[in-house]
């Protein structure tokens, strides 16, 4: 019996969850030997005398382990587990192959061909016991691990498909909407009597443009944080993106306010969406939510990266609300990623596009606002202007 000692001097069964074994062995004492030491009340033990008869048993029956002998007749202990392995209903079942042989060429042969473990005899049935046990929880760990990634991988295929076709389906009629409400405020085929028509038709129009915005920041939040938003990568001015960033967050927000620092001259090598709506973002949090622009700036560091800096007017930040401002989909009444109505991307999306261009977002604090940098390295910079024309 497989029997163990307890820790108290009692005896428990090492085998102590239901199991189905298949014993295939030429060897009728040893089939007989395992039947007797590796029973246990929730243990059913089915035996084969040789590899063909243990196959045509492993395809009908739903074993958990099966324990094989190498040498046999009609079919070997190798040929046995090199079929199993090759059948996609068995190609999982946990194989002990127990053997008289001992060398070192058995054993690396059979685990080439598939074997789970190596065991040879004389067989300690205790040791067996306990390897047994080990190598089905190790086979159950492995099946539930790989069921979960595969989950996983559905899922991820599942957003790409869901996400690729929200792209076309949302867009195309904001797109509408937006282009026809524009139409009808610019009265394009000819004066409207009532002229409140026109002011509902640029509230459709923001309206749209707002929804536009919010959801292509979804979608490229989502594009970058599995990995699927390839760089389109040019040369652009610097200043040029940071006062066309500003004019677009004056459109829709009012005036920034504050100071601009900027140093003529820089050109970079970078994804112009990713820089932009970086910017963009990091202006637009200062304005709404930080008590307006108080001073943005753009300079070259001493080890040569370019830092984009945006210090705002806002009530000073505790340290929790520093770390959590930077988290997607966090908003609070005085953080600088809550957007009224919005998602609280605004920062989240600016670190992924700052991370994406190989630099990095960085937000400190102290008593009279926030400062938000965003760091490019040296790397990105194509051309600086020289002391005298950055002057």
């Amino acid at each position: 019996m497989d029997l163990d000692a307890g820790a108290k001097g009692g005896w428990s069964f090492v085998l102590d969850e239901p199991l189905r074994v298949l014993v295939v062995d030429d060897d009728p004492i040893l089939r007989e030997f395992a039947c007797v030491y590796l029973s246990a009340p929730h243990v059913t033990i089915d035996t084969a005398g040789d590899g063909e008869e243990g196959w045509e048993r492993l395809v009908v029956g739903a074993y958990d382990i099966a324990l094989v002998d190498i040498e046999m007749p009609r079919l070997d202990g190798y040929d046995l587990v090199t079929r199993v392995r090759a059948d996609a209903r068995l190609n999982d079942l946990p194989v002990i192959m127990v053997t008289g042989r001992e060398d070192a060429v058995s054993i690396d042969r059979a685990f080439d061909v598939g074997a789970s473990s190596f065991t040879v005899k004389p067989v300690n049935w205790r040791q067996l016991s306990h390897q047994v046990r080990y190598v089905v929880r190790a086979a159950r760990h492995e099946r539930e691990a790989r069921r979960a990634r595969d989950e996983a991988l559905s899922v991820s295929r599942m957003k790409s498909e869901i996400l690729t076709l929200m792209r076309h389906e949302i867009r195309t009629p904001l797109n509408a909407i937006i282009g026809f409400s524009n139409l009808i405020e610019q009265q394009s085929l000819g004066p409207i009597a009532e002229p409140a028509y026109v002011d509902h038709a640029r509230h459709v129009r923001t309206a749209g443009e707002d929804l536009l915005g919010l959801f292509n920041d979804l979608m490229l939040y989502s594009a970058l944080s599995a990995g699927d938003r390839d760089l389109r990568e040019d040369e652009y001015a610097l200043d040029a993106l940071v006062l066309r960033m500003v004019g677009a967050v004056e459109h829709k927000l009012g005036p920034p306010g504050g100071t601009l620092a900027l140093e003529g001259g820089l050109k970079l090598f970078a994804d112009r969406e990713l820089l932009e709506r970086a910017i963009f973002h990091v202006v637009a949090n200062a304005v709404a939510h930080g008590g307006g622009l108080s001073r943005l700036s753009t300079a070259s560091a001493a080890d040569g990266s370019v830092v984009i800096e945006v210090r705002d007017h806002g009530p000073g930040l505790t340290d929790d609300q520093v770390t959590a401002c930077i988290e997607p989909f966090h908003q609070q009444s005085a953080g600088l990623t809550r957007r009224a109505g919005g998602l609280g991307l605004g920062l989240p999306l600016a670190k992924l596009a700052a991370e994406r261009l190989g630099g990095a977002l960085s937000v400190s604090r102290d008593d009279t606002g926030a400062s938000v940098r965003i760091v490019l390295p040296a790397t990105r910079v194509v051309a600086r202007a020289s002391t005298e024309a950055a002057a």
